[in-house]
């Protein structure tokens, strides 16, 4: 069977997708992965580009702030970005890629990747998104004026007790469990791993930080006062030399494997975002975020809801997060609601139990 996985080429659009393909390949299916040419070499599966040369998700923002919408919508900017923009980059491209290599017999597109099932329509190519958030019915709402082909079905690797899956969109949820990957090397999580006596820390504010220097910086200050050691994932983009002198317990990186790093982390201070969440919940790792923007701050209310851990505003006192990180070291019971999230976690269906699923559901000529 072929297989094409599609994402807008983004670490958060595209990384979520790599256990699944991987999976799909290594059961003998072919496998395509259309996202950007930036990750071509670096994933396990064959790559092909499905944006323009040389376009960034940079220039991409400008253009929806350009094309605007509805001011009084507060969701006009995602409904541009992934409704207008990425399509009209994303569909000449996979027109192509498909021209050049054949159809699919499936496709499987990130959420928000609405250019790529726009071709699977036209093309009568079956299909499936796969959840990039934690709100699963939320993607599929929120895009629906802008959807011109509704999947077939929802891969979803948000745990149940998360969110409830309302199925008001009538669209059937397949399961997934969240599988960490990552092309990083492991140096920064063996160092964390070295620690020896006091709690070990793991900080990040994602691969987009939106500029949030000082945010970070003060994170890691806090960190470093209540934790032996630190290991910062400054971002691939991010230079660790903004982040100024810092104590001899911190070690910073620009891309660091994280599921091997939450191996060793006690606890992970993070901006909310949904690849980061998830990967702490998956791991059993107590968290405290600092939300900065897109779905960071609904993640943020739902974690706290949960008691699965802390939130710290940007505006919060200087010693706040430093009695956060101390307080959530010694709540026993939030680590048993943390340890019954990843037990849930780890009781979802495998990437390979789902690639049974999607065979069995495309009839193949």
């Amino acid at each position: 069977m072929k297989f094409c996985f599609a994402a807008i080429p983004g670490y958060g659009h595209v990384f979520p997708l790599v256990p699944l393909a991987a999976a799909a390949q290594a059961a003998g299916h072919d496998v395509l992965f259309i996202c950007g040419d930036a990750f071509a070499g670096r994933l396990p599966v064959p790559v092909l580009s499905g944006v323009p040369a040389g376009l960034t998700l940079h220039d991409a923002e400008q253009e929806a702030i350009a094309v605007g919408g509805d001011r009084g919508d507060p969701f006009w900017f995602p409904r541009a970005m992934f409704g207008t923009v990425m399509p009209r980059h994303v569909v000449p491209r996979v027109r192509e890629e498909w021209a050049r290599h054949g159809r699919p017999d499936l496709l499987v597109h990130e959420v928000s990747n609405l250019g790529a099932a726009r071709v699977a329509a036209e093309q009568g190519v079956d299909s499936v998104a796969f959840n990039i958030g934690m709100q699963p019915d939320g993607w599929l709402e929120l895009l629906r004026p802008e959807i011109e082909a509704v999947p077939a079905a929802l891969i979803d690797p948000s745990p149940p007790s998360w969110s409830e899956w309302t199925g008001r969109t009538g669209i059937e949820r397949l399961p997934i469990r969240s599988v960490a990957w990552s092309d990083a090397d492991g140096a920064g999580a063996d160092w964390l791993a070295g620690a020896t006596s006091g709690p070990r820390a793991y900080l990040t504010l994602g691969t987009v930080s939106f500029g949030a220097v000082e945010v970070l910086r003060r994170s890691i200050l806090a960190a470093a006062r209540v934790c032996e050691r630190v290991l910062v994932a400054a971002g691939p983009e991010g230079d660790p030399a903004a982040l100024g002198d810092l104590p001899a317990s911190v070690r910073v990186e620009r891309f660091v494997d994280q599921g091997a790093a939450l191996r060793h982390a006690d606890i992970a201070i993070h901006h909310g975002g949904t690849g980061s969440l998830l990967a702490c919940l998956a791991a059993g790792v107590r968290q405290v975020l600092t939300p900065q923007g897109a779905d960071q701050f609904v993640n943020a209310a739902r974690l706290s809801e949960l008691g699965l851990g802390l939130v710290v505003p940007n505006d919060a006192p200087a010693d706040t997060l430093d009695t956060a990180l101390a307080d959530l070291l010694d709540d026993e019971a939030l680590l048993a609601r943390t340890e019954a999230m990843r037990a849930e976690i780890a009781s979802m269906p495998a990437p390979e139990d789902v690639v049974a699923q999607l065979v069995q559901r495309v009839p193949v000529s």
